[in-house]
């Protein structure tokens, strides 16, 4: 009877403290925000119940940068570039460098000094009491040299400026681009929803009268399931390059936003002499790459900045110059006096020079080095441009493929297809068969457009022009 109190009692000292356990681990829980993100699907799925929830909608952001209804690629570039707070903050600094090139121009601030000289022990007499006022005057160009040196960082600053715009302009195209393909994409469903709307009802009318099997008019209504399934799945892919576009122009571009692609002419791109880029040609752009692209700039100001520290280093050698006026009180004494020195520092001392001669070694390994970088960043332009070139070439082949021939066959096929099932002469099989092949045409020839769009882009970025002006 003993060991069954005890036992009893030893399960509820157990239960008791579990519970108390549990209890202290979920307050620790609620005072460690951090646990909080790890919760059960049920508390997760009801965060999303809204039913119950009034929702404010955040207003900031509207009332910051505001919404427009239409939207062209001009006016989403412009955007990109003039709410970007990078490019306004790096613009900034390269307005103050202009402030800080001219306060190079000045001499150093003179120093006044005030000297009681010969005070007694006891400090009842003062034999002389000093005045000195003093200017330091460095060797004549080494204010121009430091004004310089900030002016080519200025220049280089404008450079790296100019390169991040012209990333962020390549990124909005990309999407530009991509929404211009997902548009198109989502209008081929529409249209294949209405054409298989018709087959649903061809196939229902035949299996009514015994001409059709029943397996045909579930085939197109699985078609129809899934071409809406991709419906979803594209409108989503939209809000995405929405967001994209949002994020990169700072201005709400959503569902309500209607996008302008009337810049993008196919006609013009299938043209034969549309973007006819031969060898010379492609020189030619190589050629207008090395003298505008941005990072070629930036190269091109590092190694003049570097120069300039070079010169720099050099006239440091040279010595600067002090001078110093003074007046003399001498209260023992029937007049008073005037001093005058000039001092002059001695850069070329052995145990001081060699400070100089590493500063100057340091600067030509630096210009070394970013002329190889320059180097180095031409030859990969070459290639870049070469490439971009090369895939322009087939893709344009690629499109017209598309255009002049995929397309027209796969739709007679379709509409031979279509005759043929009509008519008892042909299956639903081969009919179902032939509208995919042409709705895969219609979509391979927009996705082939739309990456010749974008070689433009890249080309564009790698050129460092825009081939439309």
């Amino acid at each position: 009877m003993s060991k069954i109190i005890l036992i009893v009692t030893a399960i509820i000292a157990l239960t008791g403290f579990k519970i108390t356990a549990q209890n202290g681990f979920d307050n620790y829980l609620k005072k460690d925000s951090t646990y909080l993100y790890n919760s059960s699907l049920k508390v997760l799925d009801s965060l999303f119940n809204l039913h119950n929830q009034k929702i404010v909608k955040d207003t900031s952001f509207y009332n910051s940068f505001g919404k427009s209804e239409v939207f062209t690629l001009n006016q989403l570039l412009f955007a990109a570039v003039n709410n970007n707070p990078e490019l306004t903050a790096m613009q900034t600094k390269i307005e103050a460098s202009n402030s800080k090139a001219e306060g190079k121009t000045y001499l150093p601030d003179p120093m006044f000094e005030f000297e009681l000289d010969d005070i007694m022990s006891d400090f009842n007499r003062v034999g002389m009491i000093n005045f000195y006022i003093s200017q330091m005057f460095p060797f004549p160009g080494k204010l121009a040299i430091e004004r310089k040196s900030v002016l080519d960082s200025k220049a280089m600053m404008q450079s790296e400026r100019l390169s991040m715009a012209v990333e962020i302009m390549n990124m909005i195209k990309m999407n530009y681009y991509d929404l211009y393909l997902v548009n198109y994409k989502i209008q081929i469903n529409n249209d294949n929803r209405l054409l298989i709307k018709t087959f649903i009802a061809a196939t229902e009318a035949r299996y009514m009268v015994g001409k059709g099997m029943q397996q045909e008019v579930f085939k197109s209504q699985i078609e129809m399931s899934r071409l809406e399934n991709e419906d979803f799945i594209l409108k989503q892919q939209r809000k995405n390059i929405f967001s994209e576009l949002t994020k990169l122009t700072k201005i709400v571009v959503d569902e309500n936003t209607r996008i302008n692609f009337a810049d993008i002419d196919n006609q013009y791109l299938l043209e034969q002499g549309s973007f006819n880029v031969n060898a010379s040609k492609t020189e030619k752009l190589i050629e207008y790459a090395f003298e505008h692209r941005p990072d070629i700039k930036t190269l091109n100001n590092k190694i003049i900045m570097n120069q300039t520290d070079l010169e720099m280093a050099k006239i440091e050698r040279l010595p600067d110059f002090n001078l110093k006026l003074g007046y003399k009180i001498l209260p023992f004494e029937e007049k008073n006096a005037f001093a005058f020195m000039v001092g002059v520092n001695i850069p070329f001392a052995p145990w001081s020079s060699g400070k100089y001669d590493h500063a100057i070694k340091r600067n030509e390994v630096i210009i070394r080095s970013t002329t190889d970088e320059l180097s180095a960043k031409k030859n990969d332009i070459r290639n870049e441009i070469t490439t971009i070139v090369n895939n322009m070439t087939s893709l344009k082949e690629t499109m017209k493929f598309y255009y002049g021939v995929q397309l027209p066959q796969t739709e007679n096929t379709m509409k031979s297809a279509q005759y043929s099932y009509e008519t008892d002469m042909g299956s639903f099989l081969d009919l179902l068969d032939a509208y995919r092949m042409y709705q895969e045409s219609r979509i391979m020839y927009y996705e082939s457009v739309t990456m010749y769009l974008k070689m433009i882009a890249e080309l564009e970025k790698a050129t460092g022009l825009n081939l439309k002006n």
